[in-house]
C-alpha cells in the first residue's frame, strides 16, 4: 500500500483496489475457517484466553495463500 497510496494522511478506495488479494477456493478457505471458529469459541468461553498459537496458524495459512511460505 505504501507504494501506491496518494497521501500519507488520507486513504482512498482506489489505492486499496490495487492490493493483491488471492481468490481462495472453498477447500483453501475451510482450514482457515475451522481455526477462526476455534479462536471465536475460545474467546467466547474465556475473553482472556491465549489464542496466539491459533492466530499464528491462521497467519501461516494466509501467507501460504499469498505464496509467501
Amino acid at each position: 500500500l505504501r507504494t501506491v497510496r496518494r497521501s500519507n494522511l488520507d486513504l482512498y478506495p482506489d489505492d486499496w483496489k490495487q492490493l493483491p488479494v488471492p481468490v481462495a477456493t472453498a477447500e483453501q478457505q475451510r482450514p482457515i475457517i475451522t481455526v477462526v471458529e476455534q479462536i471465536l469459541a475460545a474467546k467466547k468461553a474465556d475473553p482472556t484466553a491465549d489464542i496466539s498459537a491459533l492466530e499464528h496458524e491462521v497467519d501461516t495459512m494466509v501467507r501460504a495463500l499469498y505464496g509467501l511460505v
